[in-house]
């Protein structure tokens, strides 16, 4: 079989088969997207010109886009057939598990307001932080099948338990921003509140320390060891690798900020005087030593 770069024929197939598959999940994506939130996709993005819609899509479609990315990774099935079944049942399972992760982030995490809600009626700030919930959760995912070891269908059930680690885990760094943000703010009113007013400093803040932990979070595929014969162990070396990352995440990025932004209230800023500029910086900061950490420790 004719071959260049390790590419054949049969190699070639398989990957338009995949790409055909990818497509047909995003354009499904859309209409679940409108079925869940009861709303139809076209009218609110070009009829009533919804930006906070339009973010909250784009999210699905990125988080969406990064799951895939480990789907994809490895080598392919034996047959055509046996490819095609398994990128279309793991992209159906992505798609479960971001709705999952998102509705926990949304309904535990901030359970004082209706993110949904507030989209609708044209929210952007609750839609940057759903941006930040939903690509947290991808990137978290994709780290757990980049983890498991296993090609097949052996791999899902350690998949969706390194996921539900995961997403405990992010569930502690939303209550750590919660807990913050009401330590820190002078005006005395809680997280959700600013998301109410529309406050988009704070939800560029918030959303950008929330992906940046979960590039500090994928750390650990690449520090707890994956013993196919020892599940139990690995998932508790996952979960503790996992904790103590993201630890480190938070004390790195204290200091990275304390140094980049020195001399400036960064709460007051944000917070108060709703400074996009200062919250833009703080969220790169957050992207820059999660996706260090990421780099670095990784798989």
């Amino acid at each position: 079989m004719y071959e260049f770069n390790g590419i054949t024929m049969w190699s070639l197939q398989a990957l338009a088969i995949d790409f055909a598959i990818i497509i047909l999940l995003f354009l499904s994506l859309k209409y679940i997207k409108g079925w869940v939130s009861n709303l139809h996709a076209n009218d609110e993005i070009t009829e009533r010109d919804n930006f906070a819609f339009g973010i909250s899509f784009a999210a699905g479609l990125v988080a969406l886009a990064i799951v895939l990315t480990g789907v994809s990774s490895g080598a392919f099935a034996e047959s055509l057939q046996q490819e095609a079944l398994q990128m279309f049942a793991y992209g159906v399972l992505a798609i479960v598990l971001i709705k999952l992760g998102h509705f926990f982030q949304d309904k535990v995490a901030l359970r004082k307001v209706s993110l949904h809600n507030e989209i609708v009626k044209g929210n952007v700030t609750a839609a940057v932080i759903d941006f930040g919930h939903v690509v947290s959760v991808a990137i978290v995912i994709r780290s757990a099948l980049l983890w498991v070891a296993t090609d097949g269908w052996h791999g899902l059930p350690i998949v969706v338990a390194a996921f539900i680690i995961g997403s405990l885990v992010l569930l502690l760094v939303s209550q750590y921003r919660v807990q913050l943000f009401k330590r820190t703010n002078k005006n005395g009113d809680c997280l959700q509140q600013a998301i109410i007013d529309d406050n988009l400093a704070v939800g560029i803040r918030y959303a950008g320390y929330l992906i940046g932990s979960a590039l500090a979070i994928t750390a650990a595929s690449g520090i707890a060891p994956y013993v196919a014969d020892n599940i139990n162990a690995s998932l508790l070396y996952w979960a503790l690798s996992a904790v103590v990352c993201l630890i480190a995440f938070i004390i790195l990025h204290v200091v990275t900020i304390k140094i980049i932004l020195s001399g400036c209230d960064i709460s007051d800023e944000v917070n108060r005087q709703k400074n996009v500029g200062v919250a833009t910086i703080s969220a790169a900061i957050s992207f820059a030593v999660g996706v260090t950490m990421a780099t670095l420790l990784g798989a």
